[in-house]
């Protein structure tokens, strides 16, 4: 897999990162963790050229237009994840906190 892009929080916390495989698949995800996407299904899902659909996930993403969940056990990231909107998972564990935020770090909810 090769890094095609990557983009760090302001705070540190989260890596984003595009890659493109050996097939020129490109996926996208947080650098850890293990939710991604494919800019294939962006494309599909959004009537855009490939190219075009990650870039408008991307700059969503980047310019706070997308939330951002992050999901932790004891304190300690257990995943990352994108969301259309800030709702409770009422099947989570109980021991389980999700945190809804922006890239910025400004609280999503």
């Amino acid at each position: 897999m090769q890094i095609v892009e990557e983009h760090r929080s302001a705070d540190a916390l989260l890596r984003f990162i595009v890659c493109r495989d050996n097939d020129g698949d490109l996926s996208l995800g947080f650098d850890g963790f293990t939710w991604h996407t494919h800019a294939e299904i962006l494309a599909e899902l959004s009537d855009l050229p490939q190219d075009a659909a990650l870039r408008r996930y991307v700059d969503a993403l980047l310019r706070d237009k997308a939330i951002i969940a992050i999901a932790r056990v004891g304190g300690k990231i257990r995943d990352v994840w994108v969301m259309d909107e800030a709702r409770p998972d009422k099947y989570k564990p109980e021991d389980e906190t999700v945190q809804f935020r922006y890239w910025s770090g400004k609280p999503a909810i």
